[in-house]
């Protein structure tokens, strides 16, 4: 198992990441630059040069190499500007000195420009390029990238996954799949999202918002039909070995606006490939938690409060459950016809204490749009998400 693990430039991170040989990677960013990445720059710490070069230079040392995301979706239309091109050519190059191992990107403008100049460099394909089929794994592969990162949605694909981990061997490029977002399976919002992180991370970008608002409308699906969570691509410490069968053992842990305490907890249970506790410890879950506090620091609708009391036994799902999406095609076929998950969910979910029950679920909030124009500087005083 190779695992690429988000970091939050705490160096006492990297003194106990040392420990687990599984870690071959880590990743991050500065807060706010040219081209933007993929977390908006409120949520990610502020760090400066010369921590940024020693936390490498202390990742080195313990074999740990480092990767830069400059996972953008959009450049604005910007490489039509010889002059962007070159500050973004300088910010590269400035990068490379400061010991970058290599870059993930998800625009292909990015990757040939980076290709051209640094033949060597790694490149991996973003999740942000939401590469889904086995086409645009090719295509990709052809732009010249080391390691493809998948869309999230593929992760229960095995049919595909497995094509894909076949095609990597031949074409000699690795495929990642990233293990703890919660983001929802098929969500209408996630372009949205991708183009909000993106801009909220660039420099002369949308700077004066505090809060990524598509997670409002995602918080909203979750809180209508709390299955939602089991939907989500996530995969557990258990399940690993599912993957590895099929030839795929390159994992990403999201997560570099968390705190050390919460990476390395995380780390150790899919390290260790089993959790022993509430799943959502180890999945991202904003919809319960930058949400919920910001609909409260808005005055919004005190229903979301209810998010906060979630709970997933990991110990609970059925043995071998995931086992099911190995013959099942969840592209193919509606949720509300299958119900595989919302029988999962009942073994699994209790909120406030109580077992949850589908058919005893009545929340039914509609999307607080209004609440979008409070999340502006000028909206609230800020908090921190």
């Amino acid at each position: 198992m190779k695992l690429v693990v988000a970091t939050n430039f705490d160096d006492s991170l990297l003194e106990e990441l040392k420990k687990y040989p599984e870690v071959k990677y880590i990743f991050g960013s500065f807060k706010r630059t040219i081209t933007g990445h993929g977390r908006a720059g409120f949520i990610i710490p502020d760090i400066k040069e010369e921590q940024f070069k020693n936390h490498i230079s202390i990742a080195h040392s313990y074999g740990i190499k480092f990767l830069y995301t400059m996972n953008t979706n959009t450049l604005l239309g910007k490489e039509y500007d010889a002059e962007f091109i070159g500050k973004v050519m300088k910010e590269i190059d400035k990068l490379v000195s400061l010991g970058v191992d290599g870059f993930i990107i998800a625009v292909p403008f990015l990757i040939r420009l980076i290709r051209s100049e640094y033949p060597d460099l790694e490149v991996s394909a973003s999740s942000f390029s939401r590469i889904r089929n086995v086409r645009e794994v090719e295509e990709y592969a052809n732009l010249g990238v080391n390691t493809i990162i998948m869309h999230e949605d593929a992760n229960r694909d095995f049919k595909l996954l497995k094509e894909i981990a076949s095609l990597s061997k031949t074409n000699k490029f690795d495929v990642e799949l990233i293990l703890n977002n919660s983001c929802l399976y098929g969500c209408p919002f996630r372009l949205t999202h991708d183009g909000i992180s993106s801009i909220t991370s660039m420099v002369n970008g949308v700077n004066d918002v505090w809060f990524e608002y598509p997670i409002l409308l995602c918080a909203t699906d979750v809180l209508n039909d709390p299955v939602n969570l089991i939907r989500s691509r996530w995969i557990r410490p258990e399940d690993i070995k599912y993957y590895e069968e099929i030839g795929i053992n390159r994992f990403k842990i999201a997560g570099r606006n968390k705190k050390t305490e919460w990476i390395l907890n995380v780390v150790k249970a899919f390290a260790e490939r089993r959790y022993e506790g509430d799943l959502l410890d180890l999945v991202s879950y904003p919809q319960g938690r930058a949400a919920t506090k910001a609909i409260q620091m808005v005055n919004g609708p005190s229903s979301y409060s209810v998010l906060t009391k979630v709970k997933i036994d990991n110990t609970k799902f059925p043995e071998g459950w995931i086992k099911f999406f190995l013959t099942n095609d969840c592209d193919t076929r509606s949720c509300k016809e299958c119900k595989y998950c919302d029988i999962v969910a009942e073994r699994v979910i209790t909120i406030d204490g109580e077992p949850f029950k589908t058919d005893k679920w009545n929340i039914r909030q509609s999307y607080p749009i209004n609440l979008i124009p409070k999340f502006k500087e000028n909206g609230i005083k800020k908090g921190n998400q």
